[in-house]
């Protein structure tokens, strides 16, 4: 147990020197990075995320991507520019999944208006 906390002190401070953990990117749940931020624009091959701090960053496409809105499939069509988004990288830096934000809802009618 301890040596498995050594080595995860030592591959984030490596990660941080690196600065891996920084530019919009950070480990995810699963120890692959992933990217979180604003579509700032969309490509066939790429998705270009603004992060907080203000940077894009190119994130490559692949056919095997997947995409997420909430935990209901998705397609690439329903990205949209200015959607907030958290893309998973797989191994290759590519996108493995692309999470979307909640679907907004629908406005409420109200009857007499």
């Amino acid at each position: 147990m301890r040596k498995n906390l050594i080595v995860l002190t030592l591959a984030f401070t490596f990660l941080g020197l690196l600065g891996l953990l920084g530019d919009g990117l950070a480990l995810a749940h699963g120890g692959h990075p992933h990217v979180m931020g604003t579509v700032a624009a969309i490509a066939a091959d790429h998705l270009e995320v603004k992060t907080k701090d203000g940077k894009t960053v190119s994130v490559p496409l692949t056919r095997d991507t997947k995409y997420l809105r909430g935990d209901q499939p998705a397609a690439p069509a329903d990205v949209r520019t200015g959607e907030r988004v958290v893309v998973h990288l797989g191994a290759q830096g590519t996108a493995a999944e692309v999470h979307l934000g909640a679907a907004k809802a629908a406005p409420h009618a109200h009857p007499g208006h």
